[in-house]
């Protein structure tokens, strides 16, 4: 009985623990005292009224570079890592291993190697990638290639070949047997990658810091800059937007799509 009561009781305390925070920064969105008092003593819905409209303006580049972001990488990511799955070529241990790159190198100092490229790139050619969409997304490029190749050679893991092979004895074109076999088999490694692209994409402050500005600056960006100097209700406002948003795409997917199906939980 006390063993049956343990893990429910540790399982319930690792979720509040998970959501307590989140929990907090809504129900601090809908408080008419200050911003940082916690309980709430009077409800209200003013912060919301009172957002700048350069947080949406930053919100629609994030969503914007971590689109493009998420397309490019799934569209280079998905054949990159099926090349180093079933290729056999110089190098492949060299670039396997810089796929584990955004493990091991931190954020900050792949945000300054980027602005330094981005300096001797204006030098070279008198572009500018600084303060762009294009700069932005070719940062997020530097990490959001590498989780799909990650997802798409954890899918390859348990594939099975022959699969691919029948498909050809009966007839199909190479082209048919990915477009029919390969990629539906790959998907929820494909769609998990994606996923967790656009997500870190979306939440990048480090290299968006340095690739970023003016009006390439995105919604983590602007609220971390934001916060340093006026910490105000609108702050916990926009980041309750955030919060609901988030929840609603999540419940949107899984109805339409299915949560389980695509990241491999239901067979």
């Amino acid at each position: 009985m006390i063993r049956r009561a343990i893990l429910p009781g540790v399982t319930a305390l690792a979720f509040l623990f998970l959501f307590a925070p989140v929990l907090i920064v809504v129900l601090a969105s809908f408080n008419a005292g200050a911003a940082l008092s916690f309980p709430p003593h009077a409800f209200t819905t003013r912060w919301y009224t009172m957002i700048k409209p350069s947080f949406f303006d930053a919100l629609t580049v994030s969503l914007i570079v971590a689109s493009i972001a998420t397309v490019v990488a799934t569209l280079v990511g998905t054949p990159g890592a099926l090349a180093l799955a079933r290729g056999r070529f110089p190098g492949r241990e060299a670039v396997n291993a810089a796929c584990l790159s955004p493990l091991m190198v931190p954020a900050l100092v792949t945000g300054i190697a980027l602005f330094q490229f981005s300096v001797i790139f204006w030098d070279i050619s008198g572009l500018t990638l600084g303060g762009t969409i294009a700069g932005l997304v070719l940062g997020h490029l530097t990490f959001t290639i590498p989780f799909v190749v990650r997802a798409v050679l954890a899918a390859h893991a348990r594939f099975d070949a022959a699969l691919e092979e029948a498909a050809q004895n009966l007839g199909a074109t190479p082209l048919q047997t990915f477009r029919w076999v390969t990629l539906p088999i790959l998907q929820p490694g494909v769609v998990s990658g994606a996923i967790f692209a656009f997500v870190m994409s979306l939440d990048d402050v480090p290299i968006a810091l340095f690739m970023g500005g003016g009006s390439a600056t995105t919604l983590p960006v602007k609220i971390f800059t934001t916060v340093e100097f006026d910490f105000g209700g609108d702050i916990m406002a926009v980041a309750g937007l955030v919060v609901g948003a988030s929840i609603v795409l999540m419940l949107v997917f899984d109805r339409l799509i299915g949560l389980e199906q695509f990241f491999g939980a239901r067979q």
